[in-house]
């Protein structure tokens, strides 16, 4: 990128603070196409350079991205550098508010965070200790081959892909600001669901070899490892890729017409043999373009319609809000939230039986799970969120108070099946759903009422506490993201549509207040017809 305003003597700067960085070229007013940041001698950041604002001063300013911005406070050294040369350009120090304490964005593990290829923030290779760096990297190439051992059992020819791939083909190396490895096949199936149910079938063998599986569409699992003090070491994403016609689809990214995915070479990636497709090359410029020999970690997946529109409707999409779950529980934010149990909680637990167990469902903080149990209830929480999971289990085990955990993606069937199969009916279930129903799509609310309806059969009753329509244009204490207001009345007919009755029906507000803020609620207790 080539400024106006060259002065042959002038040095590179840059300054920033919490709104965003300007950078300064040097005398020859060119930029390189993607920089770097570095806060605290960490790699937090890439821009590409025609993406920010020019000055008149001959500066270019970025804003920094929403995730980022959010956790910037502190004093920073701020260093600027080309990101495929690594040569530095600018530095300097910089200032975030008022705090006076050295800018830290580490997480739990004391991985300094960046933002990701999703504009989230996430520890990649880069910012971890070199040693405990390969240390991690030498257990994530173990877990893959030992993974692609799995798919080669099951029949399959499985292979390197994405982000993997582009790191051997490029450097013979993983790629230092990622996070994960990436294994795909090709499916031996043409039709979506033959090419979904093998992939079920890959699901229950990887379950059966003792791995930790995640669904996120019928075509992509993801695996995830945790440490040895229960936090998440690394993960391993596995693809589906088939063909329809001439044209071979590879989940989440790939549409194109003539790509050969069966036919394999190999890799060597940090000195061990992969398979890879004999295309590597051309899969690699349909994923990330004909500049993928040039490295950017400023690079986004931006899935071209055509191809997501037809890999949604063929095998799902299982990821709606996934991202902001994980990351609030993730986060200090979850601290914002009451510790004592709610107000529902307490008005159901008034009518529940004695004895009755309780499927806690979107359990969240786990709270209400926790009064639940303490009364003297059975209780099996689910979540969406595996860091909620993982942050109730932990409050469990340090509080001494018993019940069961586990994820639970409720826009994926299979799942909502296996978890209404695995309830002891002896236990008496009570299903309980406190802000849930308007924090899912019509998927999985859809799901929600298999679920409700699988308990109501068995003889319990279902407990629910949403967000009405009449809420929608008020201000909400935890800002706005994915919520869906419903008239109550559109609530019940779709309830009634699964042979669930109301038994119990409250509107208004009052109900549910935080601080400021007392939004509209509709609380329905619903049984069997």
């Amino acid at each position: 990128m080539s400024l106006p305003g060259a002065e042959p003597d002038r040095p590179a700067g840059v300054r920033a603070d919490a709104s965003g960085l300007a950078l300064t070229p040097d005398g020859s007013g060119c930029l390189p196409a993607v920089v770097e940041v570095l806060l605290e001698g960490y790699r937090t950041v890439s821009f590409r350079t025609d993406a920010g604002t020019s000055r008149e001063d001959g500066s270019v300013e970025f804003a920094w991205p929403p995730a980022l911005a959010e956790r910037l406070s502190g004093r920073a050294t701020v260093v600027v550098r080309d990101a495929a040369r690594a040569d530095v350009l600018a530095s300097g120090e910089a200032r975030f508010g008022a705090d006076p304490a050295r800018l830290d964005l580490r997480d739990g593990q004391r991985r300094w965070l960046s933002v990701n290829k999703w504009g989230r923030l996430a520890p990649g290779f880069d910012g971890i200790d070199p040693v405990a760096r390969r240390a991690l990297q030498d257990r994530l190439l173990d877990r893959l081959d030992a993974v692609r051992g799995v798919l080669e059992e099951a029949g399959l020819r499985p292979f390197v892909c994405y982000g993997t791939l582009l790191g051997a083909v490029r450097d013979g190396d993983l790629i230092p600001h990622d996070d994960d490895a990436d294994l795909a096949y090709v499916s031996r199936h043409d039709h979506p669901a033959d090419v979904v149910r093998e992939n079920l079938a890959l699901e229950r063998l990887l379950r059966d070899r003792g791995y930790p599986v995640v669904r996120h569409s019928g075509g992509h699992l993801q695996l995830v490892f945790e440490d040895g003090d229960g936090g998440q070491d690394h993960y391993l994403d596995v693809f589906t890729a088939f063909e329809v016609g001439d044209r071979t689809y590879l989940c989440f990214q790939v549409g194109a017409d003539g790509l050969d995915l069966r036919t394999l070479s190999e890799v060597t990636l940090r000195g061990r043999r992969q398979p890879a497709p004999a295309a590597a090359e051309q899969l690699l410029a349909e994923t990330y373009g004909p500049g993928w020999r040039t490295p950017d970690p400023s690079f986004t997946f931006t899935t071209p319609h055509a191809v997501r529109s037809r890999l949604r409707t063929w095998i799902g999409e299982f990821n709606m809000a996934r991202e902001y779950w994980q990351d609030f529980y993730s986060s200090t934010d979850v601290g914002r939230v009451p510790a004592a149990e709610s107000d529902f909680a307490r008005w159901v637990d008034e009518r529940l039986p004695a004895g009755a167990a309780v499927l806690d469902v979107g359990t969240g903080t786990a709270r209400d799970a926790r009064f639940f149990a303490r009364s003297g209830r059975t209780v099996h929480a689910v979540d969406y969120s595996a860091a909620a999971v993982e942050r109730g289990r932990a409050m469990a085990a340090a509080e001494g108070w018993d019940a069961g955990f586990e994820v639970v993606n409720l826009a994926d069937l299979h799942q909502v099946g296996g978890l209404a199969a695995g309830l002891d009916p002896s236990a008496g279930w009570h299903l309980y759903a406190r802000f849930l129903v308007h924090a899912i799509d019509d998927e999985a609310r859809a799901n929600l009422w298999v679920l409700a309806s699988a308990v109501a059969r068995r003889g319990g009753e279902c407990w629910f506490e949403f967000r009405t329509n009449r809420d929608e244009q008020a201000e909400h204490v935890f800002g706005e993201h994915f919520r869906r207001y419903l008239d109550p009345a559109q609530v019940v007919i779709e309830a009634k549509e699964r042979d669930l009755q109301v038994l119990d029906a409250v509107e208004g507000r009052g109900l549910a207040v935080y601080g400021d803020e007392d939004p509209w609620v509709a609380r329905l207790r619903l049984g069997a017809v």
